[in-house]
């Protein structure tokens, strides 16, 4: 017994000198919890998506993905819309004319994926899978072929 209470009377003494030989700031610091900040996590990735009216129709757009966003070409011709930033991923991009037609009109979808241009037709309106990478541009042009 008498053993272990000397082994703990060094041990406090070797604890209390360990103290007071320390830098008064590295103590405080220990203490007090001034742990160095965590870094702002970074942005995340975004891109551009851009959808043209190359006809002079009223066309409502929008892009259903990772971000939302919704817009009328109302008409001018070769009017853009802007969506930037928007996150990457895939979308849902959809057009359709404003105003109903009593007539059958023929929309002309043109987009750019993996370095190929792609054209679809479509009947009064029409819905496109198109992804946005990391600091690209999406493009989608729209067209009413004249007869």
């Amino acid at each position: 017994m008498r053993t272990s209470v000397r082994s703990a009377g060094v041990l406090a003494s070797a604890t209390a000198c360990l103290f007071l030989t320390l830098p008064a700031g590295t103590a405080g610091a220990v203490t007090m919890g001034d742990a160095p900040k965590p870094a702002k996590p970074a942005p995340p990735p975004t891109g551009q998506v851009v959808i043209c009216n190359h006809s002079g129709y009223m066309f409502d757009v929008y892009a259903d993905g990772p971000s939302i966003r919704e817009d009328d070409l109302a008409g001018s011709f070769d009017e853009c819309t802007d969506w930037k930033p928007v996150l990457t991923g895939g979308y849902s991009v959809g057009f359709g004319l404003r105003t109903p037609s009593a007539q059958n009109v023929i929309i002309q979808a043109r987009y750019k994926r993996d370095g190929h241009v792609f054209y679809k037709v479509f009947n009064g309106q029409g819905q496109l899978p198109l992804a946005v990478g990391k600091d690209e541009t999406t493009r989608l042009d729209l067209f009413i072929p004249r007869a």
